[in-house]
């Protein structure tokens, strides 16, 4: 999958940029995404809308452990008004 970031327009959501396309490795969309939003959330305006969609696959055999959210992409996230999604999909070839 892929992470969307959508501005949002009403009752609707239009995407905005794609991030992480094809990786569907929870871990690894959140090192992007906080990476994106530590060097390019900036250009978001503060006064508008946004969603991102995280897409994801969970791990087989997983027992536990995932990905850390930070206070730093808390605080982006509340300041840029990003709501984040976690879109779960089960039975996805994590080699893709």
């Amino acid at each position: 999958m892929a992470i969307w970031i959508r501005k949002i327009k009403g009752d609707t959501s239009e995407n905005y940029l794609k991030l992480a396309d094809g990786d569907w490795n929870l871990r690894t969309q959140f090192e992007v995404f906080e990476s994106w939003l530590k060097c390019d959330a900036g250009n978001l305006k503060s006064d508008e809308m946004w969603i991102a969609d995280i897409g994801f696959a969970p791990r087989e055999g997983a027992l536990g452990g995932g990905p850390i959210i930070s206070l730093e992409m808390m605080k982006i996230c509340l300041d840029k008004q990003i709501t984040i999604y976690l879109s779960e999909y089960e039975g996805v070839n994590l080699t893709v």
